[in-house]
């Protein structure tokens, strides 16, 4: 990476999926809308069989599309290799690189929350490093300030995409996003985690987990106790990377070589959307490493994303950060 004036955008590149989405309100007995995931689960154990559904809209989404759109959001050049080949995708503002259809989700929407239905399907799982130089070149990949990555349950091939940075001896920082880690296998979790610790020789390896993917994670690795910020320490240390970040309800931590750092999550009293929250907390993230911020700096940044997309449901550039921070105080 060549030196870059402090304030100057830098190149961002997200990777790998991306998926169109189908949201839906879900309508109750009488005709009364379902407010939550909990009173959808009361109402199918009192043997309910009819769930009329409102269709909302349909719309782009992805982990890697989602931190993509925070990246630009926050004024620094987003590069998205997704799989992006639909007419919900085509117009994102930003470069965009597509390596062929997307996934199709189905979504529930509550107050607040959302429930997630992807269909299955198996072209994900052969995605690999040809896949991805098909649709960018190397030079233009590894020449990036920084690397955001999501949804390696869905494609397992990243890991082979993290054997091949580690062999080129790449120079910048690596956030990951996993997703629902828990679902894989044991033998590809752990390979995920031997190329992560080999890639990170050369790069800054961020693992980016939600509560459950901690979890799942630690049990992996046979690391666990009731303080949470030394248990993402003794992660980290199993994993041999730089960072575990940990983005939650209340705090965020970053577990690192030379320590542990935390920062209060701003409180939202009406939440709007939760899920592709952690995902904008990742964009925020990946644009704070690719200027070499103090970890609390870049958890502040990562939390104010996520938390101004759980208030709003909109991703917030800097002034509607700027703005939302203010009010929180």
């Amino acid at each position: 990476m060549g030196a870059e004036c402090p304030d100057s955008p830098r190149r961002i590149v997200s990777l790998p999926d991306g998926s169109v989405d189908h949201c839906y309100r879900v309508t109750g007995p009488g005709g009364a809308r379902l407010e939550s995931r909990a009173a959808l689960g009361r109402h199918l154990l009192e043997d309910g069989e009819t769930f009329p559904l409102e269709h909302l809209e349909v719309r782009p989404g992805g982990q890697a599309v989602n931190a993509s759109r925070q990246i630009h959001a926050l004024g620094d050049d987003a590069a998205l290799v997704g799989h992006l080949d639909h007419s919900v995708l085509a117009d994102l503002p930003f470069e965009t690189h597509s390596m062929g259809p997307p996934a199709t989700i189905h979504v529930l929407a509550f107050d607040g929350e959302e429930c997630l239905f992807p269909e299955r399907t198996d072209r994900f799982a052969q995605w690999g490093v040809d896949d991805l130089l098909a649709a960018i070149d190397w030079a233009d990949l590894v020449d990036a300030d920084a690397l955001c990555c999501g949804n390696w349950v869905s494609f397992h091939g990243l890991s082979e995409v993290f054997d091949r940075l580690a062999a080129r001896s790449v120079d910048c920082p690596l956030v990951l996003d996993p997703g629902a880690i828990g679902l894989a296998e044991y033998a590809a979790i752990t390979d995920l985690f031997d190329a992560l610790a080999a890639a990170d020789d050369s790069l800054e390896v961020a693992l980016s987990v939600s509560q459950s993917e901690y979890e799942a994670a630690a049990e992996v690795v046979g690391v666990s106790g009731d303080d949470p910020t030394a248990t993402l320490s003794a992660l980290r240390s199993a994993l041999e990377i730089s960072a575990v970040v940990f983005h939650g309800t209340d705090e965020a931590i970053a577990a690192t070589r030379t320590g542990p750092t935390r920062v209060e999550t701003p409180d939202v009293d009406d939440p709007q959307l939760t899920v592709g929250a952690g995902d904008r907390f990742s964009g925020g993230l990946a644009c704070a490493l690719a200027r070499d911020w103090p970890w609390e700096d870049a958890l502040a940044l990562g939390n104010a994303c996520a938390s101004h997309f759980v208030a709003t449901g909109e991703t917030g550039d800097r002034s509607a950060l700027a703005s939302f921070v203010r009010e929180q105080g």
